[in-house]
């Protein structure tokens, strides 16, 4: 048997699973109006992939066929019925000896599964297995009452599908509609193909001249590249040693310049000093002048009398005896002895006074080498204290000299976006705290904030193509605060030494808060090494702590420490400028107190020197004296001694005059000694002054030229500054590059040259005008596009060809199998009619013969004893007969593995039926019939017989019976 059974479970009526066996050629399905048998044909429908529920006597919705309970029994939530098929005959194209064909449905998601084997399948996949085998849901292996009815009365191009199912074309015709879809399809595609090939077309003429154009731009700009990045770095190098040169002479002009006039400032204070002093000296001098002309009045007065008294000597001793003469002599000796003793008291003062004075000059000049030398220290403590802060500043100027990556980053700030800035920058730590922060971010302090993580990318990207070293990069956009835990701040409350947590001193813009508290709101700041060391026992090392030194204790335990040496950082930098600047201001102070120290011991050391040089001069011009007022007190002493007579007489009296002479002597040669000292440190110092003036108009010439060169040094370098950043950002914006890069790519080139070929260069790719960079790639683009959719379109057109050959092939191999069969069909016809009539003859014919492939199918019949040409006038059971007398040729034209006839012979009286019935038995040996039926004439013709009966609970019951063995039943009964 080629069906060898069906299991049905909880589809309609059949709520338990009923299996029915399939041994014999004939089976009959038999059973009361309403009992469900039926359903067995619309079970076998359903497998075979029937879709319509109205087809199937469901209702609206394909669940609807799974049974719904009744009174008695509740519903069941699934469906399943399978097919089991003898394909020992491989009439399905498989290798397996037995197929199974499975659907099945759930209620819950109305959704149908399919399975052949077991295995899940599609519905196409069924249908594929079943198409041309007479098995399809619509095929004339399964055949209703209604198709019957039907058939008679269709049209004659509805009644060719028929013809269509038994001549095989259905797969055909199927092949067909698939391959004049695709023919349809293929036409559109060539349709929208060409319809993108013209507007390509279009697109290639321009963009092949724009491509040709950018071509030759590129070849331009290759070489403009080539060239003019190595004029770049040669001027930039150019510039860099001209900018040092010049910085190097400005600070040398500017130091000389500064230098110049502090001293013009000092000589400045100096001559006004001087001019005070001079002022001073010269009230001195008046004054002195005022004394001396009274002292030369009253001496000469004192001269006048002594002159008059000397002549009334003289005459004395003219006139005079010895004793009067002696008695003179006495007189003048007397005087001459006043006189030589009075010059002798006053050397003796002067010199003694001198060596004062000369010891006073030997102890400024210890003192002043002292002040020179502690001056001379002060001053190179003050030159190292500038030349720190000069360090300091170019740092601060040039934060990231030895950060070769980071300075390329930011040298590149303005054409890489989203750059923000380097962590040193953005966070400000208080003064005070700087080496606990600086000690806390550690290697953070260069890493480089970006915007997010696009920019990052971008920049590392920049760093790579200029092989600019590496950098690592902190998106704001990811950066999320990290606070040490609740109880972790708690216990470093309660530390003894904690100062803050280091997010609490750094001060930063809103925008970066999230960054800092990042970096730093988990680090705690104590004041030295021990207490750190206790906190960081106590929070069990899981928190980094930093100290006011810089000393670190990590998480874990280990620490580190010690003194670092000229280490500056931005963090710190601005807190140390700011102290240097302090210490230079003191250092000021205290080599300016030296200076003026200096200044006033030399001072003190010009006047004793000039009070030692006029006491010497007073000395040796009172020796002078001295020696003439020695000898004539000597001659006079002799010339006495000769003329004495009693040496027992009285002594001498002291002349009045002559004292007072020798007294306005002294005083008029002090006042002359302190004019001409006082004369003489006027005119040093006026002297002096003139110097001091010519230098300073010297000084200020040499400042004026000074200042023309620092200006036009400055402008110089203004200059060659701007020219060297207008170098550098060409540089970084035409090309991408950084200076480090470009000078690996720099050749050995003639710079004058060089120059004239980038202005020839520039100058071609000026009269290219508007050049399109990417055309080349467009053009390239389109044009393989345009080739590819060329032959995409050759392809198509092939496969149109094709298609159409195959639709050819299939048009001819359908009319042949159709013809054919359709012949074999109408042979048998008339044959089949007269055995179901009795008589009378029966014949097909085409409406259209020339259109075989869609012309209708005509039957004209003539029953016996009748002249009826038209079918609608049969009666119906006529027409019954009609339908299945052409049923019959069929299957004596072609065999058919199975077939299904619900009810079919119902519109047949009983004789019709017998007749039918047995012809039905001559086809037995030749297919498998399932037959569902009512008429006693049809069931003795089976071999098999299914009771279909149905109880109070509304289910389906089967009952089988073997007809040979219900007949051998009841021969024994009759016998008995």
């Amino acid at each position: 048997m080629f069906l060898k059974r069906i299991e049905i479970q909880g589809f309609k009526s059949f709520a338990d699973k009923t299996i029915l066996q399939f041994d014999q050629n004939i089976t009959g399905i038999v059973g009361p109006n309403g009992c469900g048998k039926s359903n067995v044909n619309d079970a076998i429908r359903w497998v075979l992939g029937e879709q319509s529920t109205k087809s199937l006597r469901s209702g609206s919705s394909m669940s609807d066929i799974i049974f719904s309970g009744s009174e008695y029994r509740k519903p069941v939530n699934m469906a399943k019925v399978t097919l089991v098929f003898d394909n020992s005959l491989h009439i399905f194209d498989s290798p397996y000896e037995e197929i199974e064909i499975t659907r099945q449905l759930q209620r819950s998601t109305n959704e149908a599964s399919y399975f052949i084997n077991k295995e899940p399948c599609r519905l196409k996949d069924i249908n594929d297995l079943v198409m041309d085998t007479g098995l399809g849901r619509d095929s004339l292996s399964i055949i209703t009452q209604g198709n019957i009815s039907a058939f008679a009365d269709a049209k004659p191009e509805d009644r060719r599908l028929l013809f269509e199912e038994a001549a095989g074309v259905a797969k055909y015709k199927k092949r067909k509609k698939v391959s004049l879809q695709k023919l349809e399809k293929t036409k559109d595609n060539l349709d929208r193909l060409q319809d993108i090939l013209d507007e390509l077309e279009k697109q290639l003429s321009p963009l092949e001249k724009q491509a040709e154009k950018a071509k030759i731009y590129k070849n331009l700009k290759t070489e403009l590249s080539s060239i003019e990045i190595s004029v770049l770095v040669e001027e930039i190098e150019s510039m860099h040693r001209q900018i040092e040169d010049l910085s190097h002479a400005l600070f040398e002009a500017k130091t000389i310049y500064t230098s110049k006039e502090a001293s013009l400032n000092q000589q400045e204070i100096d001559i006004s000093n001087y001019r005070q002093e001079m002022h001073a000296l010269d009230r001195q001098i008046n004054d002195l002048q005022g004394q001396y002309t009274r002292a030369m009045e009253d001496s000469y007065r004192l001269e006048k009398q002594k002159v008059e008294l000397d002549e009334k000597r003289k005459y004395r001793l003219l006139q005079a005896d010895a004793l009067a003469r002696q008695d003179e002599l006495k007189q003048m000796l007397q005087e001459a002895k006043y006189e030589f003793e009075d010059r002798q008291k006053r050397l003796q003062i002067l010199k003694a006074d001198l060596e004062m004075h000369l010891k006073r000059l030997n102890d400024l000049k210890n003192k002043e080498n002292q002040a020179s030398m502690q001056a001379s220290q002060q001053r190179h403590v003050l030159q190292e204290l500038k030349n720190r802060k000069q360090v300091l500043e170019n740092i601060a100027r040039q934060p990231f000299s030895h950060q070769q990556s980071v300075r390329a980053v930011l040298d590149a700030r303005h054409s890489l976006m989203g750059i923000e800035g380097v962590v040193s920058e953005l966070l400000k730590a208080q003064p005070e705290h700087a080496k606990a922060i600086e000690a806390a971010l550690q290697g953070s302090l260069y890493h480089i904030v970006t915007k997010d993580e696009a920019a990052a990318r971008n920049a590392i990207g920049y760093l790579k193509k200029n092989k600019s070293g590496r950098a690592t990069f902190l998106p704001l956009n990811i950066m999320k605060k990290r606070f040490a835990a609740q109880d972790q701040q708690i216990i470093a409350s309660q530390s003894e030494g904690m100062i803050c947590w280091a997010y609490e001193c750094v001060s930063c813009a809103p925008k970066y808060e999230d960054l800092r508290d990042r970096l730093l709101g988990n680090v705690l700041v104590m004041d030295n090494l021990v207490h750190a060391n206790e906190c960081a026992k106590r929070l069990q090392y899981r928190v980094k702590i930093v100290t006011l030194d810089g000393d670190i204790v990590h998480t874990g335990g280990s620490m580190t420490g010690g003194s670092i040496r000229n280490q500056t950082s931005l963090i710190t930098i601005q807190h140390e400028l700011d102290s240097i600047r302090s210490q230079i201001e003191g250092q000021e102070l205290k080599v300016s107190h030296d200076n003026d120290e200096c200044r006033m011991l030399e001072n003190q050391m010009d006047k004793e020197t000039e009070t030692c040089m006029q006491l010497q001069i007073d000395v040796a011009k009172l020796e002078n004296i001295y020696l003439t007022k020695k000898e004539k007190y000597d001659s006079l002493q002799m010339e006495y001694k000769d003329l004495v007579i009693d040496e027992e007489k009285q002594d001498l009296e002291e002349d009045d005059i002559v004292v007072l002479m020798s007294k306005m002597h002294a005083r008029i040669d002090q006042i002359t000694g302190d004019m001409q000292a006082l004369r003489k440190r006027r005119y040093d110092k006026g002297n002096t002054v003139e110097q001091m003036e010519n230098q300073m108009r010297s000084i200020r010439r040499e400042m004026n030229a000074l200042q023309v060169d620092i200006h036009d040094n400055e402008l110089e370098q203004a200059k060659k500054q701007a020219y060297l950043d207008t170098a550098l950002r060409q540089l970084n914006s035409e090309y991408s590059m950084t200076f480090e890069h470009a000078k690996d790519q720099k050749q050995d080139i003639d710079l004058s040259e060089a120059k004239q070929r980038v202005q020839v260069l520039r100058t071609e790719i000026s009269k290219l005008g508007n050049v399109n960079p990417d055309a080349p790639d467009q053009y390239k683009e389109i044009k393989e596009r345009f080739d590819f959719m060329t032959s995409q379109k050759e392809d198509l057109e092939r496969a149109s060809a094709s298609i159409l050959s195959a639709i050819d092939e299939m048009d001819q191999t359908m009319k042949v199998q159709f013809v054919d069969m359709f012949e074999k069909i109408n042979q048998e016809l008339d044959g089949i009619f007269k055995a179901m009539f009795g008589g009378g003859k029966a014949k097909l014919s085409m409406v259209d013969p020339e259109d075989v492939l869609n012309t209708g199918i005509e039957i004209d019949v003539q029953p016996p004893g009748k002249m009826v040409k038209n079918l609608q006038s049969f009666s119906g059971g006529e027409k019954a007969l009609i339908a299945i007398s052409v049923l019959f040729a069929i299957l004596q034209a072609r065999v058919m593995p199975l077939c299904i006839f619900d009810e079919v012979e119902a519109a047949l009286d009983q004789a019709n039926v017998e007749r039918f019935a047995r012809y039905l038995s001559r086809f037995g040996d030749r297919s498998q019939f399932i037959v569902v039926t009512h008429r006693p004439g049809t069931m003795e013709q089976c071999d098999t017989l299914y009771g279909i009966t149905m109880q109070k609970d509304g289910v389906s019951k089967l009952l089988k019976v073997q007809l040979k063995d219900a007949v051998h039943i009841v021969e024994n009964k009759e016998v008995n």
